[in-house]
């Protein structure tokens, strides 16, 4: 007899995409097959995409350890994704052009330090803001995301990145 636990869907969907993950490679981690792993992520008829799975425990143990998170971080709802009001606010604030086809793909760019992505949250957030969410990179990767942000927004950018990089006065 074994114990089964609910994975969440979406977290672990994400985690694939912040890890560069292939199915194959979750099938290899939670010493599952790779059929196994498609089913998890596609889900039973009539279950959404956010719905748990259910899975062995010995197989969720394996998963998160190989993947070095947390079993909480593939059981939890990833933040913004459990309320649906929430994550359409940051939806419609971050993809209204669609730039990514959702937010753990939007969120697994940000990781990654995607130039494009990183200017989306500088362009809506500012660079305070942003910095607020991804540190010093926002200020050190200036010159490599600048050119993604709109002339205005880069224009603004740019004053604040000057100034940020003068020695201060006496």
């Amino acid at each position: 007899m074994w114990l089964e636990h609910t994975m969440n869907r979406s977290a672990l969907s994400g985690m694939m995409r912040m890890k560069r993950l292939s199915q194959s490679d979750l099938a290899r981690m939670a010493g599952v097959s790779r059929q196994a792993v498609s089913l998890w992520l596609r889900g039973t008829e009539g279950k959404g995409a956010n719905d748990p799975v259910e899975v062995r425990s010995s197989h969720l143990v394996a998963l998160a350890r190989a993947a070095g998170v947390s079993v909480d971080d593939l059981v939890d709802d990833l933040p913004l994704l459990g309320d649906p009001e929430t994550r359409a606010d940051v939806e419609t604030e971050m993809l209204w052009d669609r730039l990514y086809p959702g937010l753990i793909a939007f969120a697994a760019a940000l990781a990654g330090r995607e130039p494009a992505a990183v200017a989306r949250l500088v362009q809506v957030r500012g660079m305070y803001g942003a910095a607020a969410v991804l540190g010093e990179s926002i200020w050190n990767g200036f010159d490599g995301y600048k050119r993604f942000l709109p002339p205005v927004r880069r224009r603004e950018c740019q004053r604040l990145w000057d100034l940020r990089q003068s020695p201060p006065r006496n």
